[in-house]
This record gives C-alpha cells, structure tokens and sequence, in this order.
C-alpha cells in the first residue's frame, strides 16, 4: 500500500503491480495510469477524510486489458476519475459512497479508430448524502466501438444526494458503432438527478458557418473535434499537466 506524505500535492504514476492506493486525511494527489499492452489488474482506490484524489487513466492498448476499480471514498472526500482512451480496453468501475458528503467524478473522453474497441460499466452506490457526476465523450471513427453502461442507485439513507449521468457521442463514420445505457435507481425523493444519452454526427451548422470562414470543410472537422476534446483537457487547471497528458494521449 502506498501512501503520500500528508498535505503535499504531487503527481506520480501507477506500475502496473499497484494494486492499492490510498491517499491519507487531508492529501490532495494526482496519478496517472498509463495502459500500453493488454493487462488484467484491479485497482483500489482508497480516498480518506477531506482528502482528494486525481486519478487518471490513460488506454493505448491495442489489445484489449481488462481492468476492475474499486473505489472507496471517505467523509467529505473526493475522487475525481478521468479516462482517456485511445486503444482496447474493457473497465468496470464499482464506486461506494457510504460516507457523509463523498463526491465521485468521472469524465471520459474515448477516442477511437480503425477497430478499437471500449467497454465500461460504471456502478455507483449511495448509501449517505453524497454526490456523483459521469460524463463521457465519445469520439467514434472507422469500425470503433464503444459500449458504456452507467447504473447510479440512491438509497432511502442518502437523502439530498446528487446523481448525473451524461453521455455525448459523434460517430465519425457508418460503420462505427455506440450503445450507452444510463440508468437510475432512486429510493428517495429529496435529491437532485438526471441521466441523458445523445448521438450523432458533427454539428452541420458549425461546419457550414466555418467554411463561410473560409475554412476547408476537412478543416472545419478538425477544429470542431479538437474543440470537443479540449473540453475535457481544459477541465485540468494546471496547465502543465494538461501538456502531460496530452502527450501521453
């Protein structure tokens, strides 16, 4: 089990024989996880009182590495998940939020070409006020694919929590290929909720006001897709580790 130094603010990457990581009382820290070949590991991911963790996942595999998350997240603690996925992968992500005020983050950005292909099952369970917020982008070309299940269930002890779910995709070409199912469980009725899926192709207004520009269209395609990819970049504050991970992407 690793533990940082308590109120430091460092970032450090993951080996692929980490099984546990845990982040004391009062530690912010970030990680970054980068998949390059086929692997199945677990991941725990342990957030103690008032502390947060960055975890971020970087997949290039061509092959396809099976990885399982196991997230516990302490009172007032947060963890904040965020995926980039170039390559194969499927990932399952089993989040509990049993403590007062937990908050758990994932936003994704699956990236895909030629015949990659991406799966995630997301299951989160809140058994005290708590807060979570999914979010992926789906940018989906050639014959990739991606399959995302969400399932957020709020029990009759978690009164005032917030769950949303959200899925956005462009699929790039005919024969790419999306299935998203958000799903809401809820046992109570003082919370905030909501869950959406959406698909389609780049936004033809867009395309059209920037060739009016004079922009070619191939061009215009690409600021829009880069666009899309830096809303999830620019949600890194720091910008130098913006620069990391995106040139590890």
């Amino acid at each position: 089990m690793k533990k940082p130094d308590i109120n430091t603010n460092t970032q450090e990457f993951l080996n692929h024989e980490t099984a546990i990581f845990e982040v004391i009382k009062n530690n912010t820290l970030t990680i970054i996880d980068v998949f390059t070949e086929a692997i199945d590991v677990t991941r725990e991911l342990v957030v103690e009182e008032n502390a947060t963790l960055n975890y971020i996942k970087i997949g290039r595999s061509k092959e396809i590495s099976n990885i399982t998350y196991i997230n516990k997240i302490k009172d007032n603690a947060t963890l904040n998940m965020f995926v980039f996925e170039k390559g194969s992968s499927f990932s399952s992500i089993q989040t509990q939020l049993k403590n007062d005020n937990g908050s758990f983050n994932i936003n994704g950005l699956i990236d895909l070409q030629d015949t990659a292909k991406v799966e995630f099952d997301v299951k989160t369970n809140h058994q005290n006020k708590s807060f979570s917020d999914i979010k992926f982008r789906n940018l989906l070309a050639d014959k990739a694919s991606a399959k995302i299940s969400m399932f957020s269930s709020v029990e009759e002890s978690a009164g005032f929590s917030k769950a949303f779910q959200n899925s956005q995709t462009i699929l790039l070409s005919d024969d790419s290929f999306v299935s998203v199912t958000p799903h809401l469980e809820i046992l109570i009725d003082e919370l905030e909720a909501s869950h959406g899926a959406t698909s389609g192709d780049l936004d033809k207004d867009s395309i059209y006001y920037l060739k009016s520009r004079g922009i070619k269209e191939e061009d215009a395609k690409v600021m829009l897709l880069n666009a899309l990819r830096d809303e999830v970049y620019t949600s890194f504050e720091n910008e130098e580790l913006r620069k990391i991970v995106k040139g590890l992407v």
